[in-house]
Order: structure tokens, then C-alpha cells, then sequence
């Protein structure tokens, strides 16, 4: 999936990745930057809230982990500073208390668990972009 996506989209795209703790969303994002053409490791920003990637396009990767925050300032305007960035791709996990702070124009893909080796993933366009994204890739 991560591949397709990579293989389509057009930044800027914004992607919010909902789901449990250990359901995928971390893993998917390597994959992403993987498929990017990302070379440095990607890793979890859980601590670090915020980690960005070079892509060999000149553009970037920007990966968010707003688990333990349900408001901040700061990283509003890291948030908001990686969407109006042209050339980004930024996936956010655990935005829901940063909803109105995110484009209403973005792919929510939604991770659930099938058992410990396999997610399902459920894709949902939440705008024009989006929506052409998702049919570039059925």
C-alpha cells in the first residue's frame, strides 16, 4: 500500500494514521519513506513528537506522533509549517486533538488489527486531492 501511495501522490498530501498503539501506523511510515526514496532510518517520533526526512526529490517526508500532547503551540506551528511546505508529505499520528489544525483536504488511513502479522487497512479521502489519490491507486 505504501508503495502504490508513494508511486501517486503529489505533495504537499497530509495523511493521518489512526489506530491502536502497535497497530502499524510507525510501520507503514518506514515503508513510505522507504518507497519515497528516504535513506536515513526512519524512527518513531514518539519522544521527539516531530521528525523530518529528506526526500531525493528535494522535497520531505514529515512524520508526527501527537500521542502525549492534546495541546501545544509549538508544535501547532511545526504542524502548520510542514503543511504549507510545497513539497512535503507529512502523516500525523494521534491528531485528534489537532483536528482543527490540519487541512480538511487529507487521506485518513485507519490501521486495525487481523492478528499480530497482518493489519487492515481502511482508506478514507477527506477532500478533492485525496479523492484523486485514491483512485489513482484502486
Amino acid at each position: 500500500m505504501a508503495l502504490r501511495l508513494a508511486q501517486n501522490l503529489k505533495p504537499p498530501l497530509l495523511i493521518e494514521l489512526v489506530g491502536d498503539l502497535g497497530g502499524g501506523k510507525t510501520a507503514f511510515v518506514k515503508a513510505l519513506g522507504r518507497a519515497l526514496g528516504v535513506e536515513k532510518t526512519i524512527v518513531s517520533p514518539t519522544f521527539t513528537i516531530h521528525q523530518s526526512y529528506k526526500t531525493p526529490s528535494g522535497g520531505s517526508l514529515e512524520h508526527f506522533d501527537l500521542y502525549r500532547l492534546t495541546d501545544d503551540q509549538l508544535v501547532q506551528n511545526e504542524l502548520a509549517d510542514s503543511l504549507e511546505n510545497g513539497n512535503s508529505v507529512v502523516c500525523v499520528e494521534w491528531a485528534e486533538h489537532f483536528h482543527s489544525h490540519l487541512s480538511n483536504d487529507r487521506l485518513v488511513i485507519k490501521f486495525e488489527f487481523v492478528n499480530d502479522d497482518s493489519r487492515k487497512l481502511t482508506l478514507n479521502a477527506m477532500g478533492p486531492k485525496s479523492r484523486g489519490l485514491l483512485e489513482a491507486i484502486k
